[in-house]
């Protein structure tokens, strides 16, 4: 009995004489712990899912969305040989101003189908979109060569043109993201390349053949192409990861996505002031060249150059945003596109004009090349789609506005208050782009965004 009685006093006393040495050492190995440096975070976490980022399907997915955005992104940008052919002939009885209003609503178009888009690409529907409206944009190209009335203008290349490049638009800048992560920003640049290569080739390829076959038949001939063009993408485009569907109206338009994400309310909302100034160097660098005195024959080449040369900025920019992350190459360059539609307005001479041409051109492609790479970090690949989307329809009510926003403003004060107008905006975009880039790196103003 003694002795069993005993062992667990000894035991007791052994663990209360043993305490205070246990005790040191384990404050010792803390303090050890606490004097050792943190490992850095990385800024984007390491991606849940593998990604190809390679491969004969990857590189395939990537030329197919490189035509969509000949077409869809080309078409609109070509929109100025359109406004000055429409101006001459057969809608001269119409102003300028309302002219204009058909190449805004394309524009509007191209972006404001993302709601629909992003919601069907997330429940699994990509290829019937995509098909059908790659016919739809073939025939009312098709169409518009008999157009003879306003409305006919307005309803074939604004709205239904625009819808169908918008339906185009949208999803092929989502299905990316399932085939590629650390190429991302590079292969983004090659896609958004497209739009310069259509914005080149369109303009030039339309202004010399309506001279030669007219009218009917030039946009014949365009819709010809475009069909051939855009059976490579139906072919060659295609998801990779599962869907997770939502039902009801959920499924179009979530505003939780906007409710319960401030970094990604905010980045949209920058976004919107930076399209809405982003459209007054493209728009008006022709015409303001004119009216200074630069030969037309000249001045219709300036967009051309601006185009081919914002060709390299999504080179360049998509390349940087790989290394130090889309963010991070995004706020430059929309910076310089901010400060050079400033400098816009005291254009002068020839030479002037061609160095608008050529800087906008280089900063503005790198805009536009990575500016919705971002929106990948700001939630989970499941509802990416519908990020895209809404981010896309809330955007298009800038590029809606802003041109003739600008062109009335032209009207009443001239170019000058256009150029503070749209550098203006693009301002204030940059500044939330850099409070969500804060607020996103937690408070630090070094590392990847």
């Amino acid at each position: 009995m003694s002795t069993t009685a005993t062992a667990p006093a000894t035991e007791k006393n052994a663990s209360e004489t043993s305490s205070p040495t246990l005790e040191t050492s384990h404050l010792e190995k803390q303090e050890d712990v606490e004097q050792q440096p943190e490992a850095p975070k990385p800024a984007i976490a390491p991606p849940a899912v593998e990604y190809p980022d390679g491969g004969l399907e990857a590189w395939l997915v990537v030329l197919g969305g490189v035509i969509c955005n000949v077409v869809a992104f080309g078409y609109v940008t070509s929109y100025g040989v359109f406004q000055s052919y429409y101006e001459q002939f057969p809608l001269r009885d119409q102003s300028p101003s309302n002219i204009a209003w058909i190449g805004s609503i394309q524009a509007f178009m191209l972006f404001f189908p993302g709601l629909f888009g992003g919601a069907l690409f997330d429940a699994g529907w990509f290829r019937l979109p995509l098909f059908l409206s790659s016919a739809g944009l073939v025939l009312f190209t098709f169409l518009l060569g008999q157009a003879t009335k306003y409305y006919q203008f307005v309803l074939c290349q604004g709205i239904a043109s625009g819808f169908a490049g918008g339906m185009l638009f949208s999803p092929v800048m989502t299905v990316v993201g399932h085939w590629w992560f650390k190429k991302r920003g590079l292969v983004f640049g090659l896609i958004m390349l497209g739009s310069s290569i259509g914005g080149v080739t369109i303009p030039i390829m339309v202004r010399r053949l309506i001279h030669q076959i007219g009218f009917p038949w030039t946009m014949r001939t365009l819709g010809f192409l475009f069909f051939g063009l855009l059976i490579i993408p139906n072919l060659t485009l295609k998801r990779r990861l599962p869907t997770q569907p939502k039902k009801g109206l959920k499924a179009i338009w979530d505003h939780t996505i906007f409710s319960q994400n401030l970094k990604y309310s905010l980045y949209i909302l920058g976004g919107f002031f930076a399209f809405l100034g982003l459209y007054v160097v493209m728009i008006f660098l022709d015409i303001s060249a004119v009216t200074h005195g630069v030969p037309e024959g000249f001045s219709f080449y300036l967009i051309a150059i601006l185009n081919g040369v914002s060709g390299v900025g999504r080179m360049v920019a998509g390349k940087l945003s790989d290394k130090y992350g889309p963010g991070n190459a995004v706020i430059p360059s929309l910076l310089g596109s901010a400060a050079i539609t400033f400098a816009f307005p005291f254009a002068k001479h020839k030479a002037d004009f061609i160095l608008i041409a050529v800087f906008f051109g280089l900063v503005s492609g790198g805009f536009i090349a990575t500016f919705m790479l971002p929106v990948y970090v700001f939630g989970e690949m499941k509802d990416l789609g519908k990020r895209m989307g809404m981010g896309m329809t809330f955007i298009s009510f800038a590029a809606l506005g802003g041109t003739p926003i600008a062109g009335e403003l032209i009207h009443r004060y001239g170019y000058t208050a256009a150029g503070y107008f749209g550098g203006a905006t693009m301002a204030t975009g940059v500044l939330i782009i850099v409070v969500v880039r804060y607020m996103h790196l937690k408070g630090e103003w070094t590392g990847r965004f």
